[in-house]
């Protein structure tokens, strides 16, 4: 049986990207800190256990907050800097990538073996076979869209198995749902800051399966614009920040999620669709 909801929560700080390059903003702006802690209240208090995926940089900074996560939680990695996948040559891909296991993995002692690429963006087969070189089994970075820094890469809505050259590697894809002519996603980021509550409970409660990813800068309700980032990014940064934290509340207490390793362990693999990309 295919668990219908998962959650997961992207452990980063508040970074951008402009014109696919990422904008690093500085620490004294940051309030990572007090957000996680709010963000551990909520689930906590709606017996929510979530997975993480771990900017490894970040985790450098706050290795006692990652290792505190790593003791409760599910956990994989975010990538080493936070650079889009489709920015990088294979080699710069792989390096950072297997810094970012490395470190978490140094930091934690558990075993990294979960990977979303940030911005949703990786998009390639060739970048996909590094997943298995470093020992990712489970993906959550796929999308059935076109979005704002990557490709649409799979039509499928529910987990399912990509066959590449040197292995599988399990995808649990972004979940989105039709909007006239396009799919459009609403479990995560912007896109769930954005849209009232009613229309995302009314979405969740009829999909079959729905991966929730939520950053802990999204429930900061004190953020504040960035000096020279575009009218469009500063929109979809800010958009909805101030009522974030009330509507996870809601949705967490309507609905029953389970982490990623929960949801793998659940499935029946040999059931599910797989998809050859060689």
């Amino acid at each position: 049986m295919i668990p219908q909801r998962i959650f997961t929560i992207d452990f980063e700080f508040d970074s951008v990207f402009v014109s696919k390059e990422n904008l690093n903003i500085s620490q004294k702006e940051m309030t990572l800190e007090k957000n996680l802690e709010k963000m551990f209240s909520i689930i906590e208090n709606t017996k929510t256990s979530p997975s993480f995926f771990v900017l490894a940089s970040t985790a450098e900074k706050y290795p006692n907050i990652v290792k505190r996560i790593a003791e409760k939680y599910d956990i994989g990695t975010h990538s080493y800097n936070h650079t889009l996948v489709n920015t990088q040559t294979i080699k710069e891909f792989s390096d950072d990538l297997k810094k970012s296991i490395d470190t978490i993995e140094q930091i934690t002692g558990k075993k990294v073996n979960k990977y979303r690429s940030p911005g949703f963006s990786l998009s390639s087969p060739e970048y996909m076979e590094q997943l298995i070189e470093n020992g990712i089994e489970i993906d959550c970075s796929l999308a059935s869209t076109n979005h704002f820094y990557g490709q649409k890469t799979t039509n499928l809505q529910t987990p399912h198995r990509i066959q590449l050259q040197n292995g599988i590697i399990k995808e649990f894809p972004i979940t989105t749902f039709k909007c006239l002519w396009k799919n459009i996603g609403f479990t995560g980021g912007g896109y769930f800051r954005l849209f009232p509550y009613p229309m995302i409970k009314h979405t969740t409660k009829n999909q079959p399966y729905t991966m929730a990813y939520i950053h802990v800068s999204d429930i900061d309700s004190n953020k504040t614009k960035i000096k020279g980032l575009p009218y469009f990014v500063q929109f979809r940064r800010l958009v909805g920040t101030k009522g974030a934290e009330k509507k996870l509340i809601k949705w967490l207490n309507d609905f029953s999620f389970v982490d990623v390793n929960t949801a793998n362990e659940k499935i029946n693999w040999n059931e599910q669709p797989i998809i050859k990309l060689y």
